[in-house]
């Protein structure tokens, strides 16, 4: 232990980060200046983890004061154009998509509430190709049957993925298992896309 009294929890880019040098006993000090981008991007990526370990709300609540443009109940004051508003507000329509069929927002079904924040999403985010791209990569490693191939073509068209037809996939694969199993990886791959990207900001390879 340094020995060291701080309040808990530590809040990005509020406090220094101590660390005890191996070998030695003398305790340093490593400042830690975070920018806003990266202040803002690191409670997304807060979010994210708890998303994947089944926190839905506590990352709804996270991700909302970034994507919504209004102080609320449950994620507080809202943050004002934001660097992370982009990714927040895709993290926000990932939240209500695995809703599904449930209401939340407004009354609305996540299906329909996620379309809702993927359209508020700015349409260049990067975080769209990969998602097309992830879409393609899952599906063909599916084990799916002709019903099940049939109801995935007709879904995708002769176009690329998008955030509609990706979540009607997910709409969808109510009346599959296979779907299911397909929608889940595919949600935990975004996911884990969605969290490296941020991590990318929060902790730049220069750095």
């Amino acid at each position: 232990s340094s020995g060291i009294n701080a309040e808990w929890p530590l809040r990005p880019g509020k406090e220094d980060m101590f660390c005890e040098s191996r070998g030695s006993r003398d305790v340093q000090r490593i400042t830690t200046q975070l920018t806003k981008e990266q202040e803002h991007n690191a409670d997304v990526m807060l979010g994210l983890v708890y998303f994947l370990g089944g926190g839905s709300d506590e990352a709804h609540d996270l991700v909302l004061p970034y994507s919504l443009p209004c102080d609320t109940e449950w994620g507080g004051p809202a943050v004002l154009d934001s660097p992370a508003l982009g990714n927040a507000t895709y993290a926000h329509a990932l939240v209500h998509r695995m809703e599904g069929r449930h209401l939340g927002e407004l009354g609305l079904r996540g299906w329909d509430n996620a379309n809702t924040w993927f359209s508020e999403t700015p349409q260049d985010h990067v975080m769209f190709g990969k998602s097309r791209d992830l879409v393609d990569g899952v599906i063909s490693q599916a084990k799916l049957n002709q019903d099940e191939s049939s109801t995935v073509q007709r879904l995708r068209g002769t176009f690329k993925w998008n955030w509609k037809t990706t979540t009607g996939l997910f709409q969808a694969s109510e009346a599959s298992l296979n779907l299911t199993q397909l929608c889940d990886k595919l949600h935990n791959s975004e996911l884990l896309l969605l969290l490296r990207h941020c991590n990318d900001i929060v902790n730049p390879k220069a750095l």
